[in-house]
């Protein structure tokens, strides 16, 4: 167990055996004080101050001797309940001998001594068992806190791991469509070249065929294939998050204005010479500025768009903003739509996206999500 646990259980145990004997130690005195000024006429002399000082050394030595024993440490029902009497009994023959000598009781009244030392003996042992059972229901609440801590963390790594390997598996498929896949696209139209050449006089249709097929090769290759490998890993998304969101409005057409706003915190942050941003957490939040942007052309076109990042806490905020067509909420929202699978991206690591009408014109889109202390992807 650790040290600060100890020192923890033993503080509860103390303070709930102690706090209950004084209850028992005060009460006790208060009755006795009235029951023997009107019974017992001879013993009305006594003093309440002299009964409350002779339970207040029982219940102190109730608890030092309960600290002494270390009835926190004790390991099973036997030692602990052995070390609950001692302290019990302790307490009892204190209290009696601080009785007779504060005169309470008379040296020679056995039977009272008797009594009086099983009834705080009772008394102590009660009040111990009341502080131990304190003690183990704060046991079983630290040990339900921190397993509820464990697999909190252990979802959290899972997490952490299925973002690293998104990261990893979308480079790959980015790369290869980028590297391979444009490499073979270039050969095949050198070869469309060639074989253009050797036909331009003999079949001037099947040479025009080749031309058109080698511009449709063209186009796809400058068109769809580096927009499938943008959307699979932003471009300068090594570089941090400001500059693949700047390469990612600069896409935009002419037409359309764009102003990127950062925060001052956030910058300091998005160095990615130092630990800051996770590369995962660069990729959530190009692909909310990405949704929004794309739900802001589908529903505009807009003449603007702007956005806003800042750390607010440890929450990294989100505001894309457009003076497009008025938004209209949808009636029944598509559980399947980009922004809802975002939306549930985003609540996974502690944030969320909500998408509300800007005035007078257009859509802002807002979203935020947590930033954790997390190890970067592995390099390859």
């Amino acid at each position: 167990m650790r040290r600060h646990d100890l020192v923890a259980d033993r503080l509860i145990l103390l303070r709930g055996t102690g706090l209950v004997a004084v209850g028992y130690a005060v009460g006790a005195s208060v009755q006795s004080a009235w029951i023997y000024s009107t019974l017992v006429p001879e013993w009305a002399q006594v003093d309440l101050w002299r009964r409350l000082t002779a339970n207040g050394v029982g219940v102190l030595a109730l608890v030092v001797g309960l600290g002494v024993l270390g009835a926190h440490r004790a390991q099973g029902a036997l030692a602990l309940t052995t070390r609950m009497l001692a302290a019990a009994l302790l307490m009892g023959v204190l209290r009696v001998a601080v009785q007779v000598a504060l005169g309470v009781h008379p040296p020679d009244d056995t039977q009272s001594l008797l009594a009086e030392a099983v009834v705080g003996a009772f008394i102590a042992f009660v009040s111990a068992g009341i502080g131990v059972w304190a003690l183990f229901s704060r046991r079983r609440m630290r040990v339900a806190t921190r397993a509820a801590e464990r697999q909190a963390v252990s979802v959290e790594l899972a997490l952490r791991e299925l973002e690293m390997e998104e990261v990893r598996v979308r480079r790959q498929v980015a790369e290869g469509l980028h590297g391979t896949v444009q490499q073979r696209l270039l050969l095949v139209d050198a070869r469309l070249a060639k074989v253009q050449e050797r036909v331009a006089d003999a079949a001037p249709d099947v040479a025009q065929d080749i031309v058109w097929a080698r511009a449709e090769l063209a186009e796809s290759r400058e068109r769809d294939v580096r927009q499938m490998s943008r959307l699979l890993y932003p471009e300068r998304l090594e570089m941090g998050l400001v500059p693949a969101v700047r390469a990612l409005l600069g896409r935009l057409p002419t037409s359309i204005a764009t102003r990127l706003q950062v925060g001052d915190e956030l910058r300091s942050l998005d160095d990615p010479s130092q630990v800051g941003l996770t590369v995962a957490e660069r990729l959530l939040a190009v692909r909310v500025v990405e949704e929004a942007v794309s739900n802001a052309l589908k529903n505009g076109p807009p003449a603007l768009v702007e956005v806003r990042l800042d750390l607010v806490g440890d929450e990294l905020q989100i505001v894309v903003s457009n003076d497009g067509n008025p938004y209209v909420p949808p009636a029944a929202p598509d559980p399947e739509s980009g922004t809802a699978r975002l939306d549930r991206r985003l609540r996974l690591v502690g944030g969320g996206l909500r998408v509300v009408g800007r005035l007078p014109t257009g859509a802002r889109l807002v979203a935020t999500m947590r930033l954790g202390v997390a190890p970067d992807e592995p390099t390859r």
